[in-house]
């Protein structure tokens, strides 16, 4: 009887339903997510989903969303299993009047248009931060003049400008933060700070910008005590990065740089560059020099007159992004980022005082041809208020914070500017670091791709 019973309840069984067919085959999707009709520019929000089977989030550009690691990735589409309850998302500071996000899971689909709003609080990074960042360097830290040239005063200010630097760096987070004294070139006192990557720590995302000044008797204008635009404006960029790249998490290394002696001949990241570790690559680098005056700043109707009598009066602000040290194929995909960045996810509208342009093109002007002769991706940024502006200034005594302020249309102006740039630049690291193997420099490829 037993034999019988057993033998009984085997044939019977998948006809219950105990066996064969998978019950979650029959299951009805449910999805709820809740209300939300705002978000604001600059800051993390979270949507809570509830669904009973896997779901996709989709979006438009002007977010990004955060993964279970923390990393923030830039798919448009991307499916969740159905554990996952909640999504952050980080909403960039554009231009745009609304975002789109929408979920779906099986026939139930749900969407909202988020009006967007100005963050009263601090954003991940800040023009408004940024200007308070120039504001302390050229009171507190002016005369960054380099040691290793012999007509002025041996580096003092500079090495103890980096130190402070090294310091604040620390305090922002990072994993490691050193100035860099190489036996070889001891003369070489840049600033760096890394937070290491959590899935390819020996490969580099690097920001920077020279930390150094034109010192007495530089040409064409004789030197300069501030050098608020060169490259005061470019170490405030950097800093701003890294005070928000400090904590967050990455799938590649950060490295937020203040180069020494650029202006004797990028000797500071070309020392760097040669003394990167045999194991190490850098996967990009982002440049920022001369950035005080670009997108929105409209130039002053009405002529200024500057420190030395000098009469500025702009035609206008160029902004100018330039691509180099990859492929052929992978600089026109960072061609295509910048575009994607500037014109969809900020929504920027440039206009013929304030354009932005972004070209293909090497020049040997500032840092970043150290990053690129090593055969290494790289954007340089690049906006220094035009040509009559670039004269005036470079090198000059007349390069002081007060007349670039001026020339901004005040602070708020010139914050306005810092703020594209870091939120321009924040986009580009976003798209760099989710880049797979296929994106690297030109020594990663084969002659016969040249």
């Amino acid at each position: 009887m037993r034999c019988l019973f057993l033998s009984l309840l085997l044939v019977l069984a998948p006809l219950s339903g105990c066996f064969g067919e998978d019950a979650g085959d029959d299951v009805a999707p449910t999805l709820s997510v809740a209300d939300v009709s705002m978000a604001t520019r600059g800051q993390y929000m979270t949507i809570e989903v509830d669904s009973n089977v896997d779901w996709t989030f989709n979006r438009s550009a002007g977010l990004f969303y955060v993964d279970e690691f923390g990393v923030l990735r830039d798919p448009l589409t991307t499916t969740f299993p159905a554990e996952k309850k909640s999504l952050e998302l980080l909403v960039l500071d554009s231009e745009r009047e609304s975002v789109n996000i929408s979920v779906t899971a099986g026939d139930e689909f749900w969407n909202a248009t988020l009006m967007l709003e100005d963050s009263q609080e601090m954003m991940l990074v800040d023009g408004r931060r940024a200007y308070d960042t120039i504001d302390m360097l050229t009171s507190s830290h002016n005369n960054r003049w380099c040691a290793s040239a012999s007509v002025h005063e041996g580096g003092s200010a500079y090495e103890a400008a980096a130190e402070a630097m090294a310091e604040d760096m620390r305090e922002m987070g990072f994993d490691f933060v050193e100035v860099t004294r190489y036996d070889d070139d001891p003369d070489q006192l840049n600033v760096v700070g890394y937070n290491w990557g959590r899935i390819n720590p020996d490969e580099y995302i690097v920001v920077g910008g020279h930390f150094d000044i034109a010192y007495l008797f530089t040409p064409p204008g004789g030197g300069t005590n501030e050098g608020a635009n060169d490259d005061t404006s470019g170490s405030t960029v950097s800093l701003e990065m890294a005070q928000a790249l400090a904590k967050m998490e990455f799938d590649h290394t950060v490295v937020a740089a203040l180069w020494a002696c650029e202006e004797e001949g990028l000797l500071g990241s070309l020392a760097y560059v040669n003394h990167l570790p045999e194991n190490v690559t850098v996967k990009s680098y982002l440049n920022f020099d001369m950035v005080s005056l670009n997108y929105p700043i409209i130039p002053a109707s009405e002529p200024i007159i500057g420190p030395g009598g000098e009469v500025f009066s702009a035609t206008k602000y160029e902004w100018q992004i330039s691509i180099a040290g990859a492929s052929e194929s992978n600089m026109q995909i960072m061609y295509e980022w910048v575009g994607t960045t500037i014109e969809d996810d900020l929504s920027y509208r440039p206009t013929e005082a304030n354009p932005i342009n972004w070209q293909i093109a090497e020049s040997c002007a500032s840092d970043h041809c150290a990053f690129f002769s090593a055969d290494f991706p790289t954007f340089n940024f690049f906006s220094p208020g035009g040509e009559i502006s670039f004269w005036q200034e470079w090198h000059s005594p007349s390069d002081t914070l007060d007349f670039m302020t001026a020339k901004a249309g005040g602070q708020e102006g010139m914050s306005s500017g810092f703020n594209s740039l870091v939120w321009s630049s924040l986009d580009l690291f976003v798209r760099i670091d989710n880049s797979d193997e296929s994106f690297q420099g030109r020594w990663y490829s084969a002659p016969a791709e040249e």
